[in-house]
């Protein structure tokens, strides 16, 4: 392979990321750069479910619903430590309804004349009904029928081991099988971790460089520190630049002076994140998909000890990486949870933060935001900077597919075979995962006891690393047990992910890699000690410290409006 023939990925999400991995798998060298950190926007900003997309049944995208069930299948073998099976509930309250609205937005899915048009000119009512949604689960089950989850089921309403729904309001309850990714950052931290290694073993040149610039001379691409553009980290032509900055994606074109018609026109989605107790009871172990009125859906997930609940569905001109919740979005989203559970009186009080991203999807001028479609393409242009390739659309559960059909599409025109093997390779830290609840507490206690930390400090680490737990920590010299101020985290174990993990930023740890975000109650303490720590790996020096924390807490505030106590 000439030493020339290397792939420039703009954007370090999951999307780039991802086909960053699968080029190296096929041998052709890779660099990344992202003007923030990885997953910053939508990978981080979703409601964390890997699922096959009920919803696009309705529009007839059948091949985005039976590819998404097959990749939800390839992701619980793949990475069983960051992806688990989740048991969702659908309230219903009628038999017959919603069957003439579904109907029409199924046929103007298949753009059947006239189809359209009705759905916008007269008010059906949407809601749907349980023989309606019991026959949209049996084509679910039917897409997925290799997978080894449940089957569905149709319940009556308080039957036990059930979320305590609003009898007044519903009757039945449709549970399905889903699955849950609570990390999507962590997650492309371990495809990084694959990358790396895939170019030890195959003998290729990787690079990623975050909070970075990039220049086009020509068709050369000149890369810079964002905060030191005097600081060149590479110069070199690259055999094609991949555009994976997601919702970005018009915007890095413009910035990059590369002539393109309008590709984005993402919707904001926000989400809201509380410790609520009557709501984590009243839940229990399963989710809710439940739907308004007027047919919007919202999803209220179990999170550990606290609750999801998302997401809305608006237009977004502006800046993506600008947006933020809305207080109409928020009260939304409270009102649907007091709709199923009107026993919690959830307020927004209860509100521990909330996050909003932009979806990077296809513009699509006119339309309900809900009918954009979900699907994934790739569009490409040739002119003075080159080959470029623009990735639109994308979700969490198909970035393996996506990156398939992207890589595919490069080595044809780089006159090279594609071939896959990222279907069966583990994600790191799978390896040896354990095959039962019990043989994982077993292994849990294991460490417990060699390491001298406590269980949750080490369940904690666990929804980190899984299995490369072990020798992460032992690899650390002169092991301590000291604790991160605030949290149950060693603090060699922080200083570790700094070296090893692309951190920068006090908000790169607190978001993006140690998930203190979900904490309850995170304090000013944790972020001293999280500066002193990259302080302490040469990431800023100490007289930077105070500003660095006030001006992070101050985002805290604005984007997620997260208390330090």
């Amino acid at each position: 392979m000439k030493q020339t023939q290397r792939v420039l990925i703009l954007g370090a999400g999951i999307n780039g990321v991802s086909v960053a991995r699968e080029l190296l798998l096929n041998g052709v060298s890779v660099c990344i750069i992202d003007s923030g950190d990885l997953s910053q926007g939508a990978t981080s900003k979703s409601s964390r479910l890997i699922h096959g997309g009920l919803r696009y049944l309705e529009y007839g995208d059948f091949s985005l619903v039976k590819e998404s069930v097959q990749e939800r299948g390839v992701l619980l073998n793949l990475a069983p430590h960051l992806v688990k099976p989740l048991r969702i509930a659908i309230p219903l309250a009628h038999r017959f309804s919603g069957v003439l609205s579904s109907g029409l937005r199924f046929l103007s899915g298949f753009r059947v004349p006239g189809a359209h048009w009705l759905t916008t000119r007269f008010s059906f009512s949407s809601e749907r009904g349980v023989y309606l949604v019991n026959l949209g689960l049996t084509f679910y089950d039917w897409f997925a029928s290799k997978g080894n989850l449940p089957r569905h089921s149709v319940h009556d309403v308080g039957q036990q081991g059930l979320p305590s729904v609003n009898t007044d309001q519903f009757r039945w309850l449709a549970s399905y099988s889903d699955a849950q990714m609570r990390f999507p950052e962590r997650f492309v931290v371990a495809l990084l971790h694959d990358c790396q290694k895939i170019a030890i073993e195959k003998h290729l040149p990787f690079d990623l460089y975050t909070y970075s610039h990039l220049k086009m001379q020509d068709r050369k691409a000149l890369i810079s520190s964002l905060h030191n553009p005097n600081e060149i980290h590479e110069e070199f032509e690259p055999t094609v630049i991949v555009n994976a900055s997601g919702a970005c994606g018009d915007l890095t074109l413009e910035q990059v002076d590369i002539p393109s018609p309008r590709l984005m026109g993402g919707t904001k989605g926000s989400h809201i994140v509380t410790f609520n107790q009557k709501l984590t009871e009243a839940l229990g172990e399963q989710g809710i998909y439940s739907e308004a009125g007027d047919g919007r859906l919202v999803f209220i997930l179990p999170f550990g000890n606290s609750t999801l609940v998302g997401t809305t569905d608006v237009r977004e001109e502006g800046n993506p990486l600008e947006a933020v919740a809305s207080p109409e979005e928020l009260d939304y989203l409270v009102g649907m949870v007091n709709m199923v559970f009107p026993q919690v009186g959830l307020t927004t009080n209860d509100i521990n933060f909330h996050y909003s991203g932009v979806r990077p999807l296809p513009y699509q001028p006119k339309g309900k935001a809900a009918s954009i479609s979900r699907d994934h393409s790739i569009k490409e242009y040739e002119g003075p900077a080159g080959w470029i390739v623009t990735l639109v659309g994308g979700k969490l559960t198909s970035w393996r597919a996506f990156a398939e059909k992207v890589t595919d599409r490069i080595l044809k025109k780089m006159g090279k075979h594609y071939f896959s093997v990222s279907k069966t390779r583990l994600i790191p830290g799978a390896k040896d995962y354990p095959q039962t609840k019990d043989i994982l507490l077993t292994e849990q206690d294991r460490l417990c006891e060699k390491f001298q930390l406590s269980q949750k400090s080490i369940q904690v680490l666990w929804s980190l690393q899984g299995t490369a737990l072990e020798e992460i920590l032992d690899g650390l010299p002169d092991f301590s047990n000291e604790l991160l101020s605030g949290t149950v985290l060693p603090r060699q174990y922080v200083l570790w992910t700094i070296e090893h993990e692309w951190a920068e930023t006090i908000g790169d740890l607190v978001e993006r890699r140690l998930m203190l975000i979900f904490d309850e109650r995170l304090q000013s303490e944790t972020l001293q000690e999280l500066a002193t720590c990259l302080a302490e790996s040469g990431k800023c020096s100490t007289e930077e410290i105070p500003d660095q924390i006030e001006t992070y807490r101050a985002h805290l505030q604005r984007f997620y409006g997260k208390p330090v106590n």
